[in-house]
């Protein structure tokens, strides 16, 4: 198994050393282009800046072609749309996708890129990685800004069980209408404070700049909340990572506030 690792890492690395320079970058507008090209600076690559600037100069040097494949013209725009911000972090994420989706097409990207009936295949796969990278909360860190979303829609259903009490769902769609990756989690609180429910339990869902997601609390799962444990008005609260900091624990933020009335269920 481990000769089986070795020989595709040593495969991967031969391949990223002998790939081409080639671009094909998307059309955009002359004026934009100008003003992102502006803000393009010496060292940007593929790879984390933040590992790469902590090494030394030569091993740095030896390291950046690797890192970059044939996509270095791509990340050095994606780098600079980042910086420009001009555009959303996913519009830079998707045009990134999309131009090295563009090289690998070419056929011509260089060592197994290149290789009859695979080589386009195979380059996308890396693609997909170099934007698995960059398309979530750490790409937001690095296009920078705050946490932020809203509640646009909420939704309550009453879940009748005719041999105990019955029990409460309700939905909300949540808005990301900042300009960066999000990470959400939902809240329920009973008027006294406490929370009934989180959703998700144990983690947050991303939601991209300009999409929003659907987020249910209930009290169907819980031995301990059902309807008449409720209060008349709950709380529902979305929060937010701060996308400013790497922290483990403790650094989700509320966003959006909205009040939910019973009674209104129960009279439909």
């Amino acid at each position: 198994m481990r000769i089986a690792v070795l020989i595709v890492v040593f495969a991967a690395i031969f391949c990223l050393s002998r790939c081409a320079t080639i671009d094909a970058p998307l059309t955009l507008d002359a004026d934009y282009a100008e003003r992102e090209a502006a803000q393009m600076v010496d060292g940007d690559s593929c790879g984390p800046e933040f590992i790469q600037s902590s090494l030394p100069a030569a091993l740095a040097k030896a390291v950046q072609p690797l890192a970059d494949g044939p996509f270095r013209p791509v990340c050095e725009r994606h780098d600079a749309c980042y910086r420009l911000g001009e555009k959303p972090q996913a519009w830079c994420d998707d045009r990134m996708r999309d131009e090295m989706y563009a090289i690998c097409d070419t056929g011509n990207a260089g060592g197994l890129y290149s290789a009859p009936l695979v080589g386009a295949s195979f380059c996308r796969h890396h693609a997909r990685m170099y934007f698995g990278a960059i398309n979530n909360t750490y790409g937001g860190f690095a296009y920078g800004g705050g946490p932020g979303g809203r509640i646009i829609a909420h939704r309550i259903s009453l879940i009748e069980d005719a041999i105990s009490d019955d029990e409460v769902t309700i939905c909300v769609d949540v808005l990301n209408d900042t300009r960066l990756m999000q990470e959400y989690d939902v809240e329920l609180h009973h008027a006294d404070g406490r929370r009934i429910d989180r959703e998700p339990d144990l983690h947050e869902r991303n939601v991209r700049s300009g999409e929003q997601a659907e987020f249910c609390v209930s009290t169907n799962w819980s031995p301990r909340w059902s309807r008449s444990d409720l209060s008349e008005k709950l709380r529902i609260s979305v929060r937010a990572d701060t996308p400013d900091s790497f922290a483990i624990s403790d650094d989700m933020v509320i966003v959006d506030v909205i009040e939910i009335t019973l009674t209104d269920v129960d009279a439909d």
